[in-house]
């Protein structure tokens, strides 16, 4: 077997080579990877000696010659054949290529790093071994190696269904490198979101099916940190649609709170949240502030689960259980309920653009954030520092629950929840029926500005004591002058938090 190789990263290639070494007649590479081999005891031969001239225009042109693409393309048919030897070119078996580190290049900010970094020879190595798969054998990445190894010990030979996959990641690979070339060196130069929108997703999830048992359903990683995809499954059965867009909700809520948070989420919007001095607590709370809804739910936790939590935990009927960390006789605690997922998932959130899909296209949009500026006082009553902590409370949780959306809360926890309404004020008092008794002393959050003075009436009917939303209304002078009779507090952020 002939072998070309041409790799940047070197990794596990000298083992992988020694393993298969009875298996090579003759290998051949380009200069600094032929340099390396040598240092490790293989021998190889200068691509320079097929080509006839060495690296040009400091390296950019090494292999970008027919003597070798001709030893990758041909068919190995006489015709072929033929042709070869009237030239004196060789063929080759085997092709084992990785390229330029572009996207470490890239986080740089060096544009000519960059560009220096985009790989020409061995990104048309790759596709043209990749086209004659039949033949050629390519190896594009170092996890290739182990694969290909056990095919020959196995077989003595690289059997077609390894062949046609090898094939297939590597046209995998060299999208996914072209897709980042644009991507980045398109934002590099222009500073703005690509023209154009390439995805790469991978290493897909085949799911039992999707919102509903007819529909097929599958899960791909878009990025190797973030989310639910990049989870670790510590127990229970496999996710379902529904469950991974639940546990997203959830995730991506609790990662908005520094203190010690519990997130409970029904139908992709929140049921209970709470912050606390104690996760038990916190947990308690999330739950408490509406059981009837916390019957087969998603919990988030930002913080590692602890024994005395888990204890609560094993009371309840939970679905997906989120948290960055779990204490070993908790989660082994857990595991004793065999239906329970479990995951571990990174608090970092992703910073990348979020999209969603619609009938012919997709929408792009920055995620939301619910930060705002300054808060700014528009009644003449302003509230207590503790009711101020609520009021910042409340607003987190509004900023993730569908809108229309109205949340009560006290004491850094919800009191009652109204999402996913055509009215806000009816919004309003389903999150009042909701709190019920304990509506009162709470403070309302609104995802958008109230349109008229009649929140501002059920607030003081129901004892609620300050509200906060973004304002920008038409009638604001209508609410302000309502929340100044009634003496409620009033606190506009200028800034809208809509959940659609």
């Amino acid at each position: 077997m002939r072998v070309l190789i041409s790799v940047y990263d070197k990794t596990g290639l000298v083992d992988f080579l020694s393993s298969i070494g009875n298996y090579i007649d003759e290998i051949y590479g380009t200069e600094g990877t032929v340099k390396f081999l040598k240092d490790n005891n293989i021998s190889a031969n200068n691509s320079s000696q097929l080509t006839g001239f060495d690296d040009l225009l400091g390296g950019r042109v090494k292999t970008l010659h027919p003597a070798i693409f001709s030893g990758v393309l041909s068919k190995r048919d006489g015709e072929s054949n033929e042709q070869l030897s009237k030239y004196g070119y060789k063929d080759f078996d085997m092709v084992i290529c990785n390229l330029y580190p572009f996207v470490e290049a890239s986080k740089s900010g060096d544009l000519q790093a960059m560009i220096e970094n985009i790989d020409i020879g061995g990104l048309s190595l790759i596709r043209a071994a990749a086209k004659n798969y039949k033949n050629v054998a390519v190896l594009s990445h170092p996890d290739d190696y182990s694969m290909v190894k056990n095919a020959l010990l196995k077989n003595r030979e690289i059997d077609m269904k390894t062949r046609e996959l090898l094939g297939l990641r590597a046209f995998s690979r060299s999208a996914d490198y072209d897709i980042e070339i644009y991507n980045r060196l398109y934002r590099k130069l222009n500073g703005c979101q690509p023209e154009e929108l390439f995805i790469h997703g991978y290493e897909r999830s085949d799911l039992r099916y999707g919102e509903n048992p007819d529909q097929e359903a599958y899960m791909f990683k878009i990025n190797e940190k973030y989310g639910i995809p990049n989870g670790i499954q510590l127990n229970g059965k496999e996710l379902s649609y529904n469950n991974i867009l639940d546990a997203n909700a959830a995730l991506e809520t609790v990662q908005d709170f520094d203190d010690i948070t519990s997130v409970i989420v029904k139908h992709r919007t929140p049921s209970g949240i709470s912050s606390a001095d104690t996760l038990k607590e916190a947990f308690i709370n999330s739950y408490n502030a509406d059981p009837e809804s916390a019957y087969g739910f998603v919990v988030a936790l930002n913080r590692k689960l602890d024994l005395d939590t888990a204890r609560e935990m094993q009371k309840k009927f939970i679905e997906v259980l989120i948290a960055p960390e779990y204490d070993r006789d908790a989660l082994n605690l857990l595991k004793k309920k065999k239906n329970m997922r479990i995951l571990k998932c990174s608090m970092e959130k992703d910073p990348e653009k979020a999209i969603s899909s619609v009938s012919g296209g997709v929408l792009v949009q920055s995620r939301l954030d619910y930060r705002y500026g300054k808060l700014e006082l528009k009644s003449s009553t302003e509230t207590s520092k503790e009711k101020l902590k609520d009021l910042e409370f409340a607003w987190k949780v509004v900023a993730h629950t569908k809108s229309n959306a109205m949340v009560l809360a006290k004491n850094r926890t919800t009191v009652g929840i109204g999402a996913g309404q055509t009215s806000r004020i009816e919004a309003l008092k389903i999150a009042i029926e909701r709190g019920g008794s304990n509506v009162k002393g709470s403070v309302l959050a609104s995802d958008a500005y109230l349109p008229f003075d009649d929140s501002v009436i059920e607030c003081y009917k129901n004892g609620i004591d300050a509200i906060i939303q973004p304002g920008g209304s038409i009638r604001d002078e209508d609410v302000i002058k309502r929340c100044n009779e009634y003496k409620i507090p009033l606190y506009f952020t200028g800034k809208r938090v809509f959940l659609h």
